[in-house]
């Protein structure tokens, strides 16, 4: 693509300038995947968005195109991550005293409603209607590979409802919902243990579907997915001195990612939006009725 070599010849330019320092989730070793991802190449010529790593792939996604975009608005000074415990990203204090500028990773925009006045919130990265997740249980709990949408009333899901997304997407179905707070790891152990039957996960990126956690094998239930009804958006920190200009450059630059396909291109190769399940039923479907036009 040409734009991706016009990436290339004026980053050359770039480096001299400081660099802008952008926060990641440290729990998760994003910046090892990331370095996987990239395998040596700028980030600024990456157009072949297939995974390469084991693992939800959307976070080392978003990291590419968070820079993609800054760099098409205008904003080319190189990104440093700063890796931050994720209890700080969640509640956007460092955003809101103005101590971070920006994160690497999108937010559901039912959570940033309060925090408008502190936060610049952009453009959406993943649109209404495009997040969709699957009930995952055990490999070996067969019975429930196949249960059908009439039988969700039987089904119990593990759910934090501090997650206001999936918890509301959730309620709006026949399923019994489990409450947990706490660390998604213990969720899937109550799934193990069968404390719970299911999960809900987005969709692993494996061909068979199959997520593999610490050597244990999980399966979504055939032909049934749940939308996770909101969008999604990076936000920037108002109080930051450089929070405006990166804001505009990021908005910018999303917008240019977006008509030209490669937001949605991203999204489809990264293995987001998942093709293998396009015809599956989407079982909180009038949720997504209610939001049309």
């Amino acid at each position: 693509m040409k734009w991706c070599w016009l990436f290339l010849f004026l980053s050359s330019f770039t480096y001299a300038r400081s660099p802008l320092v952008i926060d990641i989730i440290s729990s998760e070793n994003f910046s090892q995947r990331y370095k996987e991802f990239l395998a040596g190449r700028s980030v600024l010529e990456v157009d072949d968005f297939h995974p390469s790593t084991k693992g939800s792939h959307i976070e080392i996604i978003e990291m590419v195109l968070l820079q993609q975009a800054l760099f098409l608005g205008g904003e080319h000074r190189p990104v440093v991550f700063n890796p931050k415990p994720s209890v700080n990203v969640i509640e956007f204090s460092d955003l809101i005293a103005g101590d971070s500028l920006v994160l690497a990773r999108s937010t559901w925009h039912e959570d940033l409603l309060d925090y408008k006045g502190s936060l610049y919130i952009t453009e959406p990265l993943v649109e209404y209607g495009e997040y969709e997740a699957g009930f995952y249980v055990t490999k070996r709990n067969v019975a429930l590979h196949d249960m059908p949408a009439e039988r969700l009333n039987q089904l119990t899901v593990v759910a934090n409802p501090r997650w206001k997304v999936d918890w509301r997407a959730l309620n709006n179905t026949d399923i019994n919902v489990v409450s947990f707070i706490g660390p998604w790891e213990t969720m899937l152990e109550m799934v193990e243990t069968n404390v719970v039957d299911a999960m809900l996960i987005n969709f692993s990126v494996s061909e068979s579907l199959v997520l593999n956690f610490e050597g244990r094998e999980y399966v979504p239930i055939n032909e049934l997915k749940l939308l996770l009804p909101d969008s999604r958006h990076f936000v920037v920190s108002k109080r930051h001195p450089e929070g405006e200009q990166v804001f505009n450059a990021l908005n910018t630059g999303l917008a240019i990612l977006k008509q030209r396909g490669i937001l949605k291109k991203a999204l489809i190769e990264s293995g987001f939006i998942n093709g293998r399940v396009k015809d599956w039923h989407m079982v909180n479907e009038s949720m997504l009725m209610r939001a049309l036009p």
